[in-house]
């Protein structure tokens, strides 16, 4: 994205978002967009961050893989229930599109501990092939890798995901 195009799509300049804390997630979860609220919370200069990329303008920033970090952490996490509510509400809306199955890349641990205890229930209605990620962002952890696979084909876990860049 160029700073031109960047500009033009300002979030303060739209009055009813002025001062509003906007983030807004790119679709392959590797890039966010930030409003100028969220800016204001993080540190001034902004610290460099191995693995990652920001760029901003007047008004909002991106921050791409790991400088995503510097901002998730004033991010309010959904607890369980919210997250549970969420799968919940995902199944019958795949199910209404006549989609009986999906793949989740990057699942953490936790997550995952909540999606084996919904696939007993009678809320979970699509096949998931699962790709663990660990709770930290862009680390290894050989000791939380699991294998599963029902043998009713709801939920699988044969992978993980890692990162890798070069610098």
């Amino acid at each position: 994205m160029t700073n031109a195009n960047v500009e033009k799509s300002n979030l303060e300049a739209e009055e009813k978002l002025r001062g509003k804390y906007i983030m807004l997630d790119r679709v392959d979860g590797h890039c966010i967009w930030v409003s100028e609220a969220v800016l204001q919370l993080l540190p001034d200069p902004l610290p460099d961050t191995p693995g990652g990329e920001v760029v901003t303008v007047p008004g909002m920033g991106v921050f791409c893989d790991n400088a995503m970090d510097l901002v998730m952490e004033h991010w309010p996490r959904p607890g369980k229930d919210k997250k549970t509510q969420y799968v919940k509400s995902a199944m019958k809306d795949l199910n209404r599109f006549g989609l009986v199955g999906t793949h989740a890349a990057g699942v953490t641990p936790m997550d995952l501990k909540m999606f084996e205890e919904l696939v007993t229930g009678a809320d979970w209605s699509v096949r998931v092939y699962a790709m663990l990620e660990c709770e930290k962002r862009n680390t290894f952890c050989p000791d939380q890798a699991v294998k599963i696979s029902r043998e009713d084909g709801l939920l699988s876990v044969r992978s993980v995901k890692l990162f890798a860049g070069i610098f």
